[in-house]
């Protein structure tokens, strides 16, 4: 099959960073008034860093928005982004449980695609501004190395679960962006391109769990 075709996500929508972070929002404080589960599949209209609610906002020369979620910085472009926006009750009302529960639903049906998919256990926090460097609770690696970040934000009633898919990674445009060297992301993530997975796969597989 045809490479680019393969990999190709013109067909998913894209919005700029902060028009995709206000939508994930909105749907959030939808959900807790109207108690509606709310789904989006979407791609980001050029290179943005998005950086968790908690962290300061880098000196980069690149669009950067906040995150209504919690987690470390990510560099959008080459990714499959999703948000979910549901109730606590239905997925196990604690912040542990609903992230485990989702996350899980997610990791099953990645495993129909390849059996060597894990959930990360890791409990414990960070000190790197991008997230890539530390799989943490909920995300997904492949033989330890992370393909799925995630965060999450819970409201009284609702929560807010953010997923980045990376679907492919160019490697050496990141290292001149952050000045981190190639060889240092590459020990730490692995791309579904790499893996043969092609990114429809990934997002029929997306829409289908969560339907």
């Amino acid at each position: 099959m045809n490479e680019v075709k393969t990999y190709d996500l013109s067909y998913v929508e894209a919005f700029s960073g902060v028009e995709n972070m206000q939508k994930d929002w909105e749907n959030l404080l939808l959900v807790e008034k109207t108690g509606k589960p709310l789904f989006r599949l979407y791609r980001w209209q050029e290179p943005t860093i998005s950086i968790g609610y908690s962290q300061k906002e880098p000196d980069i020369l690149l669009p950067v928005v906040k995150r209504p979620t919690g987690g470390g910085a990510l560099l959008h472009g080459w990714d499959l982004s999703f948000s979910y926006a549901g109730l606590r009750k239905d997925w196990g009302w604690s912040f542990a449980k609903v992230y485990k529960n989702f996350m899980g639903l997610i990791l099953e049906s990645l495993k129909e695609l390849n059996a060597e998919f894990e959930m990360s256990r890791y409990r414990g926090g960070y000190e790197d501004f991008f997230c890539y460097f530390y799989p943490t609770l909920g995300e997904i690696t492949y033989r330890g190395k992370k393909i799925l970040a995630c965060a999450m934000r819970v409201l009284k009633d609702a929560f807010l679960i953010h997923g980045s898919l990376f679907i492919e990674f160019d490697y050496q445009e990141f290292e001149k962006l952050t000045g981190i060297p190639t060889g240092t992301i590459k020990e730490r993530i692995i791309t579904f391109k790499e893996l043969n997975i092609p990114s429809y796969a990934l997002v029929y597989l997306m829409k289908d769990v969560v339907k």
